[in-house]
């Protein structure tokens, strides 16, 4: 027995050594060909680094996700983002790594109230911009790119050209070819909803008949063609259900009732359920730019003292009103500038359909006499990696957008002191 236990271990040194000896010369072509552009990865101690480089990535690799993803399930979030890290850098050809880990980003920091910590969403697209220059020949991350602009920002004009890049992809999955759709649409560009449905369609009914599957994805195509044919006739057609424009008598207020716990209400007249309004509370003067381009490279870190919260309001007979409470959440709104800004807006583009169909998913069908105003918008370059597998055209019209769509919306702003919502003169401070 003592003998086999050698011939084991002598066995086991052997093969440590042709491991030791095919990483030296695999590494100069993975470096060169394979190697994500980050240099030194964020938040890694030696002891993590040591592992990553004495061989054995890929396997390191998925031992880690599978640790990480035990912390997603204790609720652990804090200790997933250098795990994520970790992970891709040993491993950049993990997609699922860096979906998971946008998702993670975008979704999972929330206040006490579950509101989104949206300061970590530049974070999450800077991530996946990074998973998509290590992986341009797949269509996977630009699709993950368009969705959190098009589901989480809520911006369906900088989502629509992500979407257009996955689309290019022959191999990417048939139903998430339709977001493209629900995108053109959202971002108001409703000839290239109606084109790319048609397109669906054609290419739908070359495998009609084969089998189930192939009848219901036909199915699905036509309806949806002609839903949106059917929206747009009503809502724009010769005789419009959109007019003549309802009047919102839009109106908002806000009342601080104990320091950091505002009290916000107000008017939306929407004769109808599932209307709601947005409201930011942030520093004066401040934004945040949601893309890749906010952040020079990835990092964990983000502004500690900016103040930004956004919430949802229900719109309930005409009527909306919601104590906002960010007083346990000091880290999350840490109050530190002099002057903030309290932002209402409705807008129709991610309405109910129900709403859209009298007012149009552009707000043709709304009026607002102190409170309405028109968005312009096009898209935000792209810059579209050399490998990626997408035509001349659309790669010239993505990295210089111009089509440029219009919407209407209505948008209250309203300023407060920081001694107005810490209180300080009515505690004495």
């Amino acid at each position: 027995m003592k003998r086999n236990h050698s011939k084991l271990w002598v066995a086991i040194v052997v093969l440590f050594l042709i491991q030791a000896g095919l990483q030296a010369r695999i590494f100069p072509i993975w470096a060169r060909d394979y190697a994500p552009k980050q240099t030194a990865p964020v938040g890694l101690s030696p002891d993590q680094l040591l592992a990553a480089v004495a061989g054995f990535r890929e396997f390191l690799a998925a031992i880690l996700w599978v640790r990480a993803d035990s912390f997603f399930d204790s609720g652990n979030y804090d200790a997933v983002l250098p795990m994520l890290r970790l992970v891709t850098w040993l491993d950049p050809h993990n997609l699922d790594v860096y979906s998971t880990g946008a998702w993670h980003m975008g979704y999972n920091f929330t206040d006490e109230s579950q509101r989104s910590d949206r300061r970590f969403i530049p974070m999450a697209l800077k991530f996946l911009e990074e998973g998509i220059q290590n992986n341009p020949a797949v269509w996977d991350l630009y699709f993950e790119m368009g969705w959190m602009y098009y589901h989480k920002i809520q911006d369906p004009v900088n989502a629509a050209p992500w979407m257009q890049l996955a689309n290019e992809y022959p191999n990417m999955i048939p139903a998430r070819r339709h977001m493209l759709a629900h995108t053109f649409f959202k971002a108001g560009r409703f000839d290239d909803a109606v084109d790319h449905w048609t397109k669906l369609l054609l290419d739908a009914e070359k495998g009609r008949g084969k089998d189930w599957e192939s009848n219901n994805l036909y199915d699905v195509r036509q309806n949806n063609l002609e839903d949106t044919i059917l929206d747009l006739l009503r809502r724009y057609g010769p005789n419009p259900e959109t007019q003549p424009p309802i009047d919102l008598g839009f109106d908002a207020t806000v009342k601080v009732v104990r320091p950091r716990v505002l009290l916000v209400e107000g008017r939306l007249g929407i004769p109808t359920i599932g209307a709601r309004v947005t409201v930011i509370l942030r520093d004066k003067g401040r934004t945040l730019e949601y893309s890749p381009k906010a952040l020079k490279t990835f990092t964990f870190e983000v502004d500690s003292k900016l103040t930004y919260m956004q919430d949802s309001l229900a719109v309930r007979e005409e009527k909306f009103r919601r104590e906002i409470d960010m007083s346990k959440d000091p880290k999350m709104y840490p109050f530190k500038a002099e002057e903030y800004e309290v932002e209402f807006i409705f807008e129709p583009r991610y309405a109910s359909p129900n709403i859209q169909a009298r007012i149009g998913s552009d707000g043709v069908g709304m009026y607002d006499a102190r409170y309405l105003e028109e968005v312009r918008e096009k898209p935000a370059p792209i810059e579209v990696p050399e490998y990626a597998k997408v035509s001349d055209a659309l790669r010239r019209e993505v990295e210089n957008p111009t089509r440029e769509t219009t919407y209407t919306r209505v948008r209250k702003v309203i300023t407060l002191t920081r001694a107005d919502i810490l209180m300080l003169g009515k505690r004495g401070e």
